[in-house]
C-alpha cells in the first residue's frame, strides 16, 4: 500500500490541544494516511531553547499522532519566517508529502495565497522599498506592512497583524509541488500568555510551567503524562544569560557584528552593555530598538552561541534527520527510499553521512552544537546525550 501524507512544520513547544486540534482537522481535511512533521531542534524560532529537548518533544508528538517526525537543521530553525519556511517545505517535499497543512489566524487560503503571489511576483522593487522604510527606523515586519499597504486592499493586508498569518505566506511563497491547505487557528493568539481561552499557546502553558502552576488541562492526555515523566529535565534558561557573557566577552565586536543579524552593529552595542545587564531579559531589552524586535534580537543572541553566519544559511545544505516514528512512519520511509526519489540525505550515521556527503558538514555541524549548547544548559552528560549517540526512536 502506497501511502498519502500531510506535513506540518512545527515546534511542538510542548505539544498541546491545539496542535492537537490542527493535526485532526489536517486529516479530516485531505483524507492522509499520514502525517509528518518538520520540528525545530533544540532551538526554536524565538531564539529560545526549547523546553525539551528535540528527542523527547519528538515523542511526545508520535504519542499525540504525529507518524513521523524529523528536525528542521538549526540554521533554518533560528532564522525568520522567510528561511524557516524555505527550509520545512524543502524537506516535507522531499518527502513525497501530497499536502502542507498550517495554521492560520484568518483561515482562508485565497486571501493567505493572494499576499504571498503579490509579495513573490514583486520581490525586487518591495525590497527597495522595504530598505527604505527600515533607513527610517522601522522594523522589517512594520516596514513591510508599510509598504504593502500601498498596493493591496484593505480587507487583504489586515492579515499581516497576525504572527501565523505571517508565516503561513512564507510557506506558500516557498512551495514547489505540494498542495497546501489552512486551519483556522483556535484559542489563544501565539504570544498570548492568558490560559483562561479554550486553547491556551504554548507561550501561556510554559509560564505555566516555569511559575509552577497548574498545566495539565491545557495540554493533552499523552502531553500531561509525558511531561511530567520529564519535569526535571526542562530547560534551564538562568545558564543561558553565563552562557552568553561568557561568549560576549570572549568574542571580537568583528566576531560578535559578522554573526547573522548583527551586521548593523548589533554586535557592538551587546560588547557595549553585556556587564551592564544581570539577566538575560535585561541584556534583550538594552540591544532591542524599535527598529529591531524582541524575537530578532532572541534570534541574533542564539547565533552567537552557536557562530551562525549568513553564509552557513544562504550556502546551507538541507538533510533529513527522523527524530521519532511509529510503524506507518517508518513503513513510510521505506517506500521513500525505495522509490529512489528521495532528493535528500537521510542522516542516520553522522560521521558516515559526513564523510560520504561532505557539503553536509557545516550545515550538520551548527546541530551538533547546537545540542552540546542545549546539553550545557540542561547540566547534562555532553557524550550520552549528544547527536553522535542519540538515535531514532522507534514507538
Amino acid at each position: 500500500m502506497k501511502y498519502s501524507s500531510v506535513g506540518i512544520i512545527s515546534e511542538y513547544n510542548p505539544f498541546h490541544k491545539g496542535h492537537k486540534y490542527h493535526l485532526e482537522k489536517s486529516i479530516e481535511k485531505t483524507g492522509a494516511d499520514l502525517s509528518i512533521s518538520v520540528m525545530s531542534g533544540d532551538f526554536t524560532q524565538r531564539g529560545e531553547p526549547a523546553l525539551l529537548d528535540k528527542w523527547k518533544r519528538a515523542e511526545i508528538a508520535v504519542k499525540n499522532g504525529i507518524n513521523l517526525v524529523v528536525e528542521l537543521p538549526v540554521i533554518y530553525a533560528l532564522s525568520s519566517g522567510g528561511d524557516f519556511a524555505k527550509g520545512g517545505v524543502e524537506i516535507l517535499e522531499a518527502l513525497g508529502c501530497s499536502w502542507l497543512s498550517f495554521g492560520s489566524e484568518v483561515g482562508e487560503l485565497e486571501k493567505l495565497s493572494c499576499v504571498a503571489d503579490f509579495l513573490k511576483d514583486n520581490e525586487y522593487f518591495l525590497e527597495e522599498e522595504i530598505r527604505e522604510q527600515i533607513k527610517l527606523g522601522f522594523s522589517y515586519p512594520k516596514a513591510r506592512e508599510n509598504i504593502l499597504k500601498k498596493y493591496l486592499d484593505k480587507d487583504v493586508i489586515y492579515i499581516l497583524n497576525n504572527s501565523n498569518n505571517i508565516l503561513a505566506i512564507e510557506y506558500l511563497k516557498n512551495i514547489k509541488n505540494i498542495t497546501p491547505i489552512t486551519v483556522k487557528r483556535q484559542g489563544a493568539a501565539y504570544l498570548d500568555s492568558d490560559i483562561s481561552h479554550g486553547m491556551a499557546s504554548a507561550t501561556g502553558i510554559r509560564k505555566e510551567i516555569f511559575n509552577k502552576g497548574e498545566y495539565k488541562t491545557l495540554v493533552t492526555e499523552e502531553s500531561a503524562k509525558l511531561l511530567e515523566v520529564y519535569k526535571n529535565e526542562f530547560i534551564n534558561y538562568n545558564n543561558l544569560f553565563s552562557l552568553l557573557q561568557f561568549k560576549i566577552l570572549t568574542s571580537s565586536e568583528d566576531f560578535l557584528n559578522g554573526i547573522y543579524g548583527g551586521e548593523e552593529g548589533l554586535g557592538s552595542k551587546a560588547k557595549k552593555v553585556i556587564r551592564k545587564v544581570n539577566s538575560y531579559d535585561e541584556l534583550v531589552d538594552s540591544i532591542k530598538s524599535k527598529r529591531y524586535t524582541r524575537t530578532a534580537i532572541c534570534r541574533y543572541l542564539a547565533r552567537i552561541l552557536l557562530d551562525i553566519r549568513k553564509e552557513y544559511i544562504t550556502g546551507g545544505q538541507n538533510y533529513i534527520r527522523v527524530l521519532a516514528a511509529d510503524a506507518k512512519g517508518r513503513e513510510y520511509l521505506k517506500q521513500i527510499k525505495k522509490s529512489k526519489e528521495l532528493k535528500l540525505v537521510i542522516v542516520n550515521n553522522i560521521n558516515k553521512v559526513i564523510f560520504e556527503n561532505p557539503e553536509l558538514e557545516s550545515t550538520l555541524a551548527k546541530d551538533i552544537l547546537a545540542s552540546d549548547v542545549y546539553n550545557l544548559l540542561g547540566n547534562k552528560d555532553l557524550y550520552e546525550e549528544s547527536d553522535f549517540v542519540r538515535k531514532l526512536k522507534n514507538l
